[in-house]
């Protein structure tokens, strides 16, 4: 496909909202004019800051929902791979049950991810390093029988060609069983919880030895990024993940970083477990002209507006209704484009777009969530309300939170176009 595209059907597809841009992507602009002065240089400059000494980048990320960070996360990698970085991305969401995600989830995904990285790119580890994890695995999670059932199916991939070590294929069946809320699901975690130190022990051993390895043919050293875990929505989830078992996540030895949900930043202090700042992306400033202009160009870059907006006007309109979300103006775009009425966008076509999205923000708003919105409203900033009705606030982009110099924060435009919630929010 050639952008900017030329026609509705192409602009559907140019505009989806949940698929990040990769590194080279001609769509792609630089939003931290309008955000906050932030790129993911600065991540980087810690990361190559830290390899200088014997220590480890140990970073958190975060912003809303659909804000882009997956995107910026690519760029970073692409950034670090340039400086000779080797470079893990872990997509969790792909490969675990963010519904029902704990600590040895991602222990076990990082651990996977590790040696299946490595061994497509031919870093020949030490086989006793593997075997060691592998035997722990053997002896103290699983059986040694659904060792044996893995070990058969990766010869009968050996023999097809594909070349893939015991100990990744046995990870990966492992992972597979806990996302499929498989019945060995809770035994599989009780059992790493057991051995957890030791788990994490073999699992920095072969780290350890993979970064060894990197530096010897030329890489700078070794970065694992973990993506998705942002999107997990249950506070006591995220909770148990970071705050309860935020030593575990330190503990892997190697410059890693972490995504996490835009509530849990605001519940607790997490620079008590993690070192550095948490690296925010927060909603691009679309209130200002400068901010609508750049929200202008990113649509500009993936959709010829002229030709397909009937009046450029229409498009300042979803700018507005989008509240700086990269995603919410995306589907107000898509929305759009399902019109009846030629091949170009009209005032009718707006207007539908915008009425989808307010009833799917109506929908989201509770009778108990009023006062605290109000509250919001008038003094623009996240009340951190004892009962923490504010993390589902935030979790759920019904407040978004934006940067001039400081945070601050507002309510989603969409919620002002609720006629029940608007009379409520200007009463008194």
């Amino acid at each position: 496909m050639t952008y900017p595209v030329d026609n509705l059907d192409d602009a559907y597809n140019a505009c989806h909202p949940d698929k990040p841009l990769e590194v080279g992507d001609p769509r792609y602009l630089d939003l931290k004019n309008v955000r906050n002065k932030k790129s993911v240089s600065t991540l980087a400059q810690r990361i190559v800051r830290t390899s200088k000494t014997d220590d480890f980048c140990k970073q958190l990320v975060t912003g809303h929902t659909g804000c882009g960070k997956s995107t910026e996360l690519k760029r970073l990698q692409k950034q670090l791979e340039d400086d000779s970085y080797f470079v893990i991305y872990l997509d969790v969401e792909s490969s675990l049950d963010l519904g029902h995600i704990t600590y040895q989830d991602v222990l076990l995904n990082i651990a996977q991810g590790a040696v299946e990285a490595l061994a497509e790119a031919k870093v020949n580890l030490d086989s006793a390093l593997l075997d060691d994890l592998q035997l722990l695995l053997a002896e103290k999670i699983v059986s040694r029988e659904y060792v044996k059932e893995t070990k058969t199916s990766a010869s009968a991939n050996a023999e097809a060609g594909i070349d893939i070590p015991l100990i990744a294929k046995l990870l990966t069946k492992i992972t597979g069983e806990i996302r499929s809320g498989s019945s060995h699901r809770e035994q599989i975690r009780e059992k790493i919880k057991n051995v957890q130190q030791e788990f994490i022990a073999k699992l920095n051993d072969l780290l350890l030895a993979a970064r060894l390895k990197l530096q010897q043919q030329g890489h700078a050293d070794l970065v694992v990024i973990v993506d998705g875990l942002e999107k997990i929505k249950e506070s006591a989830t995220y909770n148990d993940l970071f705050i309860e078992h935020a030593e575990q996540l330190n503990e892997i030895n190697c410059h890693i970083l972490y995504t996490i949900p835009i509530a849990l930043a605001s519940t607790a202090n997490l620079g008590d477990f993690f070192a550095n700042d948490i690296f925010f992306v927060p909603m691009v400033k679309y209130q200002t002209n400068k901010g609508k202009q750049y929200l202008t160009d990113l649509v500009n870059k993936r959709i010829q507006v002229a030709k397909l907006f009937a009046d450029a006007a229409l498009l300042d309109r979803l700018i507005a209704m989008s509240g700086g979300s990269i995603r919410d103006l995306f589907r107000l775009i898509r929305s759009a484009s399902e019109t009846d009425d030629g091949d170009r966008i009209q005032e009718a076509d707006i207007q539908r777009a915008i009425s989808n999205l307010v009833k799917d923000y109506d929908r989201l708003v509770k009778e108990d969530d009023v006062a605290l919105l109000k509250e919001i409203a008038k003094d623009q900033r996240v009340i951190k309300d004892k009962d923490k009705h504010y993390e589902r606030l935030l979790s759920l982009r019904l407040v978004n939170e934006y940067e001039n110099g400081r945070h601050w924060a507002d309510l989603h435009p969409a919620l002002r176009k609720i006629d029940w919630l608007q009379a409520k929010l200007t009463d008194g």
